[in-house]
């Protein structure tokens, strides 16, 4: 099973080359996405991209998957699945 990575507005998801950013989450629980930032920076690639919970978005060398995705101004956050190159520690700063 992978491991969950969770998210929180303000914060910063980095794991080997790959880095992660909330830029804006929904208010609105009947309709709960998040706008990130996403990039690798082992190939020079990146996107902003809006998603939802099951979504799965790949950038550079990256899958990731998207288990939820709570909306909220001040306490949303997403929570994730990670498949790509690297074993190294991740860690939301």
């Amino acid at each position: 099973m992978s491991t969950v990575h969770r998210l929180g507005r303000r914060a910063q998801f980095r794991h080997d080359d790959l880095t992660v950013g909330i830029v804006r989450t929904s208010v609105d629980p009947d309709d709960p996405w998040a706008r990130l930032s996403l990039a690798d920076a082992g190939v020079s690639a990146g996107d902003m991209v809006t998603v939802r919970t099951g979504d799965a978005v790949r950038t550079g060398r990256y899958l990731l998957t998207f288990t939820e995705v709570v909306p909220g101004s001040r306490d949303g956050h997403v929570a994730f699945t990670i498949e790509g190159p690297g074993s190294g520690d991740a860690s939301a700063e």
